[in-house]
């Protein structure tokens, strides 16, 4: 394998704070000591682990896409449905929205997830390194989040218990597919060293040694001192060092490595934030009071809000999938947009109280955003399985698209904010608590 030089220190992407640089052993976890990120998780053999498990994904990819999940059986009539039918049936209702966001989040990105991890994996295995590939492992950072198969999984799992005392339900070849590719893409995650993958995809260029050596030399006196302070700005992609001719918050360059474009703090970002967190809270009042589903029995319509369908599971018994859906759909959409909130105002005012607790209240904002979409897929696979006629059909309603859109913008809201502006204004002697320190 390619072996590559290692700076002497790095800086944590979500407090900023430069760190004494040290190996981490194998099968442990190098965590941030002021915030508690993970800067780490040391797998070896990551590039042959990750290679296999990609070949494996892409055999099973196809049939898992394609072949029909399960079958609906009630009074002789049958339906069936695959993934594929899904955005179909949205796309049918003129509900293009709420299909798009289906078809790049449980078709298009888990597909271009296992192709890049595939090539780029390849690639390092004959010792190929190249530019291009690392962009590529730019784009897989950058996508991951939003491929969404196991949340996908479990409103398949949920909308079993749904129909399982209605109807006969038939277990397809393709439910054991999308099974495996689930396996597959969370075993990609578990093994996957990206701290490695990075170091063997620039295995030629290191951070400039003297002027680190230089601030390095001053960790021990100053032990919270941040990279923006010293006069480096932090790819938030790869973790790059990069030098800055000034430290002022308007530097602007590109990344050496991946080609991201580096700020010493996202541009806009509480402003940014803000505005998405408005809409969000905006959108998230009709997506809960207007219907979101709506069911034909001998012609007789009955709509049904996201309220009304976790009392339906309540009422019948099955009190741990209303409890999911209800955390789902009803509290991480509410606890994104009051947990956001509170990080604008602490960064705003200066709230210098549990940094430690509100960067991990961001990661786990970060984390769970996409669990939303649950609800959605429970819809999706629900008007497509049940499409009996006038006997009884299912389909979708006009808070789809609210409740869609409210999943959106909270999650571009947690990738638009900053946590380390809230490091900056909340710390003493922080980079960029003013315009002055940064300039000193």
């Amino acid at each position: 394998m390619i072996s590559s030089p290692t700076p002497n220190v790095s800086a944590c992407p979500q407090c900023d704070i430069l760190l004494q640089h040290h190996e981490t052993p194998d099968h442990h976890a190098s965590v941030c000591p002021r915030c508690g990120f993970v800067m780490r998780n040391n797998r070896p053999g990551t590039v042959d682990k990750v290679l296999a498990l990609s070949i494996t994904g892409l055999l099973v990819y196809l049939p898992a896409i394609l072949l029909p999940l399960i079958t609906l059986e009630k009074l002789g009539m049958s339906d069936k449905a695959n993934v594929v039918d899904t955005v179909l049936q949205f796309f049918a209702n003129e509900y293009y929205f709420v299909s798009f966001m289906t078809l790049v989040s449980t078709i298009v990105f888990p597909l271009m997830l296992l192709l890049l991890t595939f090539i780029i994996s390849l690639q390092l295995k004959r010792n190929h390194p190249s530019k291009m590939l690392a962009r590529l492992f730019r784009a897989y950072c950058h996508l991951e989040e939003w491929a969404m198969v196991e949340v996908f999984l479990l409103a398949i799992l949920i909308s079993i218990f749904k129909m399982i005392h209605t109807a006969n339900i038939v277990f397809n070849a393709g439910l054991f597919c999308f099974i495996a590719l689930v396996f597959v893409t969370f075993g990609i995650c578990v093994v996957l060293d990206k701290v490695r993958y990075w170091e063997l995809l620039d295995p030629t260029e290191t951070a400039p040694a003297t002027l680190l050596v230089k601030e390095n030399q001053r960790l021990d006196k100053q032990p919270e001192l941040t990279a923006a302070q010293a006069g480096f700005a932090l790819c938030l992609t790869c973790h790059k060092l990069l030098p800055t001719t000034n430290r002022s918050t308007e530097f602007s360059g590109q990344c050496s490595r991946c080609g991201e474009k580096v700020h010493l703090r996202k541009p806009g970002a509480m402003s940014r934030t803000l505005a998405l967190v408005i809409t969000s809270t905006l959108l998230l009042l009709p997506a809960n009071l207007l219907p979101i589903m709506q069911v034909d029995f001998l012609g007789v319509p009955d709509r049904s809000t996201i309220l009304d369908g976790i009392l339906y599971f309540l009422k019948t018994g099955s009190y741990l999938i209303g409890i999911i859906i209800m955390v789902a759909s009803i509290f991480v959409p509410l606890f994104k947009v009051v947990g956001l909130s509170i990080l604008l105002c602490s960064a705003h005012f200066g709230m210098p109280y549990f940094l430690r607790q509100k960067s991990k209240m961001f990661r786990i904002i970060s984390f769970i955003g996409r669990w939303s979409m649950l609800d959605i897929f429970v819809i999706a696979l629900l008007i497509s399985l049940v499409d009996f006629g006038f006997f009884t059909s299912i389909h979708v309603a006009p808070a789809s698209t609210f409740f869609c859109m409210a999943v959106a913008t909270t999650m571009l809201a947690a990738i638009t904010f900053d946590p380390r502006i809230l490091w900056d204004k909340c710390s003493p002697g922080s980079a960029t608590n003013n315009s002055n320190t940064l300039n000193q």
